[in-house]
C-alpha cells in the first residue's frame, strides 16, 4: 500500500496520531488534559505515523531507554510503543512498513536492542522479536501469610509524604532496581505520570489512597520502595474489607523486597493484595506461614526482545564458564550485518568463519539472549535443532539467576 505516506510525527500532528492509536485500541479521542500531560512522553520518543491523504491511519514509536543485560551492562534500547493501525487499514502492509522503518532507524541511532510489551502476542515474531521474559500476576491473602517463617530484617520502613515522593523514588529506583536483568531506565518525564496518584491531592472517597513506603537498611541507607493503592470497602450489610494493589516494588535484593512485602501484609484492614506484574521466581512466598497465601493467578508474557545489533548484544552480556565453546549461526532477514557465525565461551563472543553447532533466526536468539528461556525449552518446541551436548553448553552459557524481569510498563 505505497500511497500511504510514512513520516516522523511533527509536533502539530501528535494529537491526530494519538487519537489513531486510541481508536486502534478501542478507545475514544483523548481529552485536553490527558493530551497535555502526554507531551513530555512525545518529546522523549521517536515516533512515526502513516498518512492516507490528511488522515493518520497508523503509528509506532520508540522510547529511548537502556536495559540491563546479564553481567550488569546497560545497553541502548528502543522501547517500542504506540503501535496501532486503524481498522480500515489493517492487513494492507501499513504496520509492516512502520515497524521496518522504526527498527532500521532505531538501529541507526545506536540501539542494541528493541523491546516491547505486546497487546497481541502473535504480531511481533515476524519482525524478529522473541518472548524473552515472563511475569506473574499474583494475589496474596493476608491472614494466611502470617506469621512469617523468617525473622524480620534489621532495617526499617517509613511512609513518604506526598511532597517527598518525586524527590526520593526516581533516584532510588535507578540505584536499587537496575541489578535485575531486563530492567529498564525510566526517563525523568516518566515519573510524574507513574506517581501522580501518590503526589496529587486525592479526589477519591475516604478509604481509597495511593502511598509509597521506603525500606532503609541497618546503616540508614534507603534500599527499596513499594508504591501501592488501597481500597477499603464498607458496603451495606457486609464486613468491611480492604484490598491493596502493588503498583511498583523494587529492592536492592530479594531479601529487601521480602521486607517490603512484610510491610504490606502488616497493614491493618487490608485482607487481600494483588500485583499485576511480579517476577516469576519471587521468593517471598517461601517466607510466609502458608506458601499458598501467595497465588500466581496468571503467568503472562512480560517483555519481547529484538536484537538490532548482534555483535553489540552478544558482546555486552557475560556468560557462564563451559568446557568447550558453542558456535551459533544467525539469520536476520532485516539486517544483513547480523547474518554471521559467533563462537561463544565463558569469556565472551566473537565472529568466526567456521561450521556452526547450531543455526537460529534472529527471533530465537532474541528470545534466549537475556537468559530467562532455556535452550532446552526452545528445542522441546522444535524452535531449534541441536544435540544434547550443545544444548547443555548453551544453557550453561546463557543462564541467569534471579530470572530476568522488566517490571516497567510502556
Amino acid at each position: 500500500m505505497h500511497d500511504v505516506d510514512i513520516r516522523p510525527v511533527a509536533e502539530h500532528e501528535r494529537r491526530a496520531a494519538l487519537d489513531t492509536l486510541r481508536h486502534a485500541l478501542l478507545s475514544g479521542p483523548v481529552n485536553d488534559d490527558d493530551f497535555a500531560k502526554a507531551g513530555a512522553s512525545w518529546d522523549g520518543s521517536d515516533a512515526l505515523a502513516a498518512w492516507d491523504g490528511d488522515r493518520c491511519v497508523g503509528n509506532v514509536a520508540a522510547f529511548r531507554f537502556d536495559s540491563t543485560v546479564p553481567g550488569g551492562a546497560q545497553v541502548p534500547t528502543a522501547g517500542v510503543t504506540r503501535v496501532g493501525v486503524l481498522p480500515t487499514h489493517t492487513r494492507r502492509g501499513v504496520l509492516t512498513r512502520l515497524m521496518h522503518r522504526l527498527l532500521a532507524e532505531s538501529r541507526e541511532r545506536g540501539n542494541v536492542l528493541a523491546t516491547l510489551h505486546a497487546s497481541e502476542t502473535p504480531i511481533y515474531q515476524r519482525f524478529g522479536f522473541g518472548l524473552a521474559t515472563d511475569a506473574a500476576a499474583v494475589e496474596v491473602v493476608t491472614r494466611d501469610a502470617t506469621p512469617w517463617t523468617v525473622p524480620r530484617g534489621a532495617g526499617s520502613v517509613r511512609l513518604l509524604d506526598s511532597t517527598e515522593v518525586t524527590e526520593v523514588v526516581p533516584a532510588l529506583y535507578e540505584r536499587v532496581a537496575r541489578w535485575r536483568v531486563g530492567s529498564l531506565s525510566r526517563p525523568e518525564w516518566w515519573w510524574p505520570w507513574i506517581l501522580r496518584e501518590a503526589t496529587e491531592p486525592t479526589t477519591t472517597r475516604p478509604g481509597q489512597g495511593s502511598f509509597v513506603a521506603v525500606h532503609t537498611d541497618a546503616d540508614g541507607v534507603d534500599d527499596g520502595y513499594v508504591f501501592y493503592d488501597v481500597d477499603w470497602d464498607e458496603s451495606f450489610a457486609t464486613n468491611p474489607t480492604g484490598t491493596g494493589d502493588v503498583r511498583d516494588l523494587w529492592g536492592a535484593s530479594p531479601a529487601v523486597e521480602t521486607e517490603l512485602w512484610r510491610h504490606l501484609l502488616g497493614i491493618d484492614l487490608v485482607t487481600t493484595w494483588r500485583a499485576g506484574m511480579r517476577p516469576v521466581d519471587e521468593p517471598v512466598r517461601r517466607a510466609m506461614h502458608d506458601s499458598r497465601a501467595y497465588q500466581a493467578r496468571q503467568r503472562i508474557d512480560d517483555q519481547w526482545v529484538r536484537i538490532l545489533d548482534v555483535d553489540a548484544a552478544l558482546g555486552a552480556r557475560t556468560y557462564r564458564p563451559v568446557d568447550a565453546p558453542v558456535s551459533i549461526t544467525v539469520h536476520d532477514p532485516m539486517f544483513s550485518s547480523n547474518c554471521a557465525t559467533w563462537s561463544i565461551t565463558g569469556s565472551g563472543a566473537r565472529r568466526v568463519d567456521e561450521p556452526a553447532d547450531i543455526t537460529v533466526d534472529i527471533a530465537t536468539l532474541s528470545t534466549a539472549h537475556l537468559g530467562a528461556v532455556p535452550w532446552h525449552d526452545l528445542a522441546a518446541t522444535g524452535t531449534v535443532d541441536a544435540g544434547e551436548d550443545v544444548l547443555d553448553r548453551l544453557d550453561d552459557l546463557f543462564a541467569v539467576r534471579p530470572t530476568p524481569f522488566c517490571g516497567t510498563g510502556y
